[in-house]
């Protein structure tokens, strides 16, 4: 016997057979296990491969409805002017630095949505690019107000404010770039687009016996509108297609008022507004 067994104990041969054993047993196992996959492999492979030749049909015409929920904010950039006498600094405190953070705070709320798409494809292989155009409403309202709250600069008066933005509908038409792979289309999209916008802003306090002033803009709007999702390709032209619509006007309203009717302007204002829509559409393609 080798010295060393001799060593380590008559049993520990048997222990290294049995280990060998062992091994041995596992790697047929394991063996036997990659070969099961590389079948499976080369089983799915065809199927794969015919599925990818067999691209959808994604040129023509489509129409369809869609739902969603939006999140959308407005900035209003309002703001107090100096040098007219009404607002000003007194005692180490500012009229400005006091209001315009109060007239100036994000205005934003969730809302449902509807839109009517239509567009057209065209297709190359597995590329697809069109042009789409819709029309979602959503009944935008949302005010933000403040008071009544003390000047710093007269602690014995006090202001009261509100801002109010709407908008009911955003027309959109963007140029659209697609991928297709099997029955699915990813695509993104990116264009021009138009809303009709109101604000309306209300200021009063007790200062000297009390003024108030009330302004209000309607607007038409040009932004931008731009688009990802997906769709999939049910059957006879009928797709459900989910999508993220992103939406930005950077002036949505403007002009100027004055408070206590001395002819010189106490405020400015302006505004910018933003999007966020999540939507779920069916499609008809013809």
């Amino acid at each position: 016997m080798n010295p060393f067994l001799r060593v380590m104990g008559p049993n520990y041969y048997d222990q290294l057979i049995r280990q060998g054993k062992i091994i041995m047993q596992s790697g047929r196992v394991e063996a036997f296990v990659l070969s099961g996959v590389a079948a499976l492999a080369l089983s799915v492979s065809p199927v794969m491969a015919g599925d990818a030749a067999a691209t959808s049909d994604w040129q023509g015409f489509y129409l369809g409805l869609a739902l969603g929920g939006a999140h959308s904010a407005a900035k209003p950039d309002t703001g107090v002017v100096y040098g007219t006498g009404y607002f000003n600094d007194a005692g180490g405190a500012s009229d400005r630095d006091q209001i315009n953070p109060i007239l100036q705070r994000r205005i934003d709320g969730q809302d449902l949505t509807g839109s009517v798409l239509a567009g057209y494809d065209f297709q190359s292989g597995n590329f697809t690019y069109g042009l789409e155009g819709d029309l979602t409403f959503m009944g935008f309202s949302q005010t933000q107000s403040a008071g009544p709250v003390n000047y710093d600069t007269a602690p014995a008066s006090t202001f009261t404010t509100r801002t109010t933005i709407e908008s009911d509908f955003l027309l959109s038409l963007r140029p659209k770039l697609g991928y297709v792979s099997g029955p699915f289309q990813f695509y993104v999209s990116a264009g021009p687009s138009v809303s009709r916008f109101k604000m309306t802003h209300h200021y009063s306090d007790t200062h000297n016996g009390g003024s108030s002033v009330t302004f209000s803009d309607s607007k038409t709007a040009l932004g931008v509108s731009s688009s990802i999702g997906v769709g999939y390709m049910l059957s006879d032209g009928w797709v459900l297609r989910s999508d993220y619509v992103f939406s930005y006007y950077p002036d949505i309203a403007g002009g100027s008022s004055e408070l206590n009717g001395d002819g010189k302007t106490d405020f400015t204002y302006g505004s910018d507004f933003q999007s966020h829509n999540l939507r779920l559409a069916l499609i008809k393609r013809f």
